[in-house]
């Protein structure tokens, strides 16, 4: 077993990590030392370099927030400063997906007249049914008995259920070269180009039409004149030119296959590839690779294989009846495409908490070990704990590697273990989609909530008008439709937030 965390020994630092090259100033002002702590922890561990004040040699500040941020550095300095200033936001997500998420999401814009992050976005972002009108008779001074008794928010009338989502997916010939194009950029390091394809799939999934001129999608949201450029080609010759190119660039098509290997980010791709190497089986003999990144070119062709729908259910049986074994009760489920009722999924995302709210912790650790007894793990990637640390919400991760009983072929696992009250919130991010998640903080933002995987949070707006500092403590709710009616947005069964 990888060793984990604790608070006498911390996990050794992978100068090749998900965080390399990063140099960091974190703004202390509206963040608990406990979570700011466990950030740096993970920062330093992953690659990243701390810096105690503002350089020239900082690439990257994260804040809470704007007017955070403004009162710990100041207006001066930041003019001059030349790196990116993200939220905190970015770092959790991107701890929570295991790899970098775009920064463009979360950036903080000091222009009071524009969005700071993908958490302000436009109304063409937002979800498409009417907005929901606040009820006459639920003031600020009246609590709705909907309201959670962690806030005297006002009630929010939930929306009428809807239909199901069905995409027509009349133009999957344009959205599978837009798929690609999204591999390759984050390969790339470009995240910006990356999100603009990122967005623009979902909005030409929806259209109830087959697109034979770019003329039928000009003023829709998210295709701009590129875009639009791209379509047209696409639709005229059946291809596109600039994917052909990306395919026939050795560096391009060189680091987008060393981007594929688990755990292998933009930084040390290109570092692979000014080292010579151009094959993966070049990688091989490469010393600089970290245990977790020589496992997954190991397998790399074990992984990149989908599980079929009726072999991740026994797997999921499994792991509720192993479950079982260590803690009666215990709550397992298989969220990502898996619940989302999808033929196939890349791998299993395993979701647990218990009734009880406290007999989760410590329960990971007995788990892996019963798993492994069972020679159902194999190889971990990423074992840590932090409900043993004194915080009851804190979540327990394991990332690394299973078998289907009776075979050897590799199949990538992430079990999150969390805290009873925060389960629902776990439930709905790690079922998805991220096109659904998206629009559900973006949601949460426009009520004045923070929303991830971890709870919905109360916010103050700032001066600027951007979100404000995140409350100590999450609204407390029981079910995925729970939060789904208090954010006013339509319940969707899993199986129908393929959107």
């Amino acid at each position: 077993m990888a060793p984990r965390a604790t608070r006498n020994q911390s996990p050794p630092c992978d100068p090749d990590g998900m965080f390399a090259g990063m140099v960091v100033f974190l703004v202390h002002n509206g963040v608990q030392n406990r979570r700011l702590q466990i950030w740096k922890q993970k920062l330093v561990q992953m690659g990243a370099t701390i810096e105690l004040r503002v350089t020239k040699n900082v690439t990257h500040i994260l804040a809470m927030n704007p007017e955070a941020l403004l009162q710990e550095v100041g207006s001066e300095r930041l003019g001059l400063f030349k790196g990116r200033v993200v939220l905190y936001q970015w770092l959790q997500d991107s701890l929570s997906s295991g790899e970098k998420v775009p920064e463009e999401l979360y950036l903080v814009n000091l222009d009071a007249d524009k969005s700071s992050s993908d958490y302000n976005s436009t109304e063409n972002e937002t979800p498409n049914p009417k907005k929901t009108k606040l009820s006459p008779e639920n003031s600020p001074h009246t609590p709705s008995p909907k309201t959670p008794k962690a806030l005297n928010e006002d009630q929010v009338t939930p929306l009428q259920s809807s239909s199901p989502y069905s995409p027509p997916d009349l133009n999957s010939n344009i959205t599978q070269i837009f798929g690609k194009l999204i591999n390759i950029y984050r390969a790339l390091g470009d995240d910006r180009r990356s999100f603009s394809y990122y967005k623009a799939i979902p909005v030409i999934e929806r259209l109830p039409f087959k697109i034979q001129s770019q003329d039928q999608v000009k003023g829709l949201p998210n295709i701009g004149k590129s875009m639009q450029d791209h379509i047209q080609e696409i639709v005229t010759t059946g291809k596109l030119s600039k994917l052909e190119h990306f395919e026939t660039d050795e560096k391009v098509r060189t680091i987008s296959l060393f981007g594929e290997v688990w755990g292998v980010g933009p930084a040390t791709a290109q570092k692979l590839y000014e080292k010579g190497h151009r094959t993966l089986d070049d990688l091989k003999n490469e010393e600089s690779l970290t245990n977790s990144q020589k496992l997954g070119l190991k397998y790399f062709d074990d992984i990149k294989q989908r599980i079929p729908r009726n072999e991740a259910q026994e797997m999921e049986r499994l792991l509720q009846k192993a479950g079982e074994d260590v803690l009666p009760g215990v709550d397992i489920v298989c969220g990502g495409s898996y619940r989302r009722g999808k033929a196939s999924c890349g791998d299993l995302d395993i979701i647990i908490t218990h009734p009880d709210g406290k007999s989760h912790r410590g329960f990971l650790p007995k788990y892996v070990k019963h798993l492994k007894d069972m020679k159902f793990l194999r190889e971990d990637l990423v074992f840590s704990t932090h409900s043993e640390e004194g915080t009851d919400s804190g979540v327990d991760t394991y990332f690394g590697l299973c078998t289907y009983p009776g075979r050897e072929l590799r199949h990538r696992i992430d079990i999150k273990v969390y805290p009873r009250e925060i389960y629902a919130f776990a439930l709905i991010h790690w079922t998805g989609n991220d096109v659904l998640n998206r629009r559900l903080r973006v949601l949460a933002e426009s009520k004045g909530f923070l929303l991830d995987d971890d709870g919905l949070f109360p916010a103050t707006r700032g001066s600027l008008g951007q979100r404000g500092m995140r409350g100590s403590a999450s609204l407390k709710f029981d079910t995925e439709k729970e939060v789904f009616e208090f954010l006013g947005f339509p319940w969707l069964e899993p199986q129908e937030r393929n959107l």
